[in-house]
């Protein structure tokens, strides 16, 4: 007798797909993203020293501010190595938050009291062979709109994927330094590096960083340099990837 028909093979489950790897740039000196906070009412001291919060280069390194109790002539930098898998985590976050496209208006249309003097928040990203640009100002002043609240949780999400990574700190080989003579007499230092003249800058130039990180850093605002008679307020940016100095 015929037997009874046999039971059709379930199908296997078909494996996850993984994701699609986004590109990104991938030398030293290109950038990946960057996320900083610039402009308002501030003295030029405090805006020169400015460094990006974030700034991820192509070739995984990762750059962020060290911890300062205040603002020094010249903000300490750390930096730590993302692998791949890194790096696109923190591209996926960008996606998912809609920043790899064109930028929506960043208005602040919440209604709430008008800010004046605040900053602007820049995150920049550049991946699948573009670069966009998200400015906001006086971002998370105020109650926010879709958009702008988008770009916060961004800026928030990326920094706790990081958070707790070992980091060293970072040596720079060269800073810009933005260099005026001044008449005050107050807390004042010899300068600590000969072979650079203060009296031949005239505003910004790049200057070797050898011998003047210590001691700029350490440096409050209200600190001043003498050297060979004359005083000078001093205040420096380490050159990071991207950067084009003194331009």
């Amino acid at each position: 007798p015929a037997g009874s028909p046999s039971a059709a093979p379930s199908a296997s489950p078909t494996a996850a797909e993984d994701p699609v790897m986004l590109t990104h740039p991938t030398g030293a000196d290109e950038v990946v993203l960057s996320i900083e906070t610039v402009g308002g009412f501030v003295p030029v001291e405090y805006a020169f020293t400015n460094q990006p919060t974030f700034l991820l280069s192509g070739d995984g390194r990762l750059f962020r501010q060290g911890e300062v109790s205040e603002q020094t002539r010249l903000i300490p930098m750390t930096v730590t190595t993302l692998d791949e898998a890194q790096v696109q985590e923190v591209l996926r976050l960008a996606e998912d938050a809609g920043l790899l496209g064109a930028p929506p208006d960043y208005t602040d249309t919440s209604g709430g009291p008008q800010i004046s003097d605040a900053p602007t928040t820049s995150v920049i990203v550049t991946a699948e062979g573009q670069t966009w640009q998200h400015d906001a100002y006086a971002l998370g002043f105020d109650e926010e709109q879709a958009e702008r609240a988008a770009l916060g949780d961004f800026i928030v999400a990326v920094t706790a994927l990081v958070d707790g990574l070992d980091s060293d700190d970072f040596a720079p080989t060269e800073l810009a330094a933005y260099v005026m003579a001044t008449d005050l007499d107050r807390d004042v230092q010899a300068w600590p590096a000969d072979e650079v003249s203060l009296a031949d800058i005239d505003g910004c130039q790049v200057v070797p960083a050898q011998g003047l990180v210590d001691a700029l850093s350490q440096a409050s605002l209200t600190t001043m340099f003498r050297q060979d008679g004359a005083v000078y307020s001093v205040s420096a940016a380490a050159v990071l990837p991207g950067d084009q100095p003194c331009s």
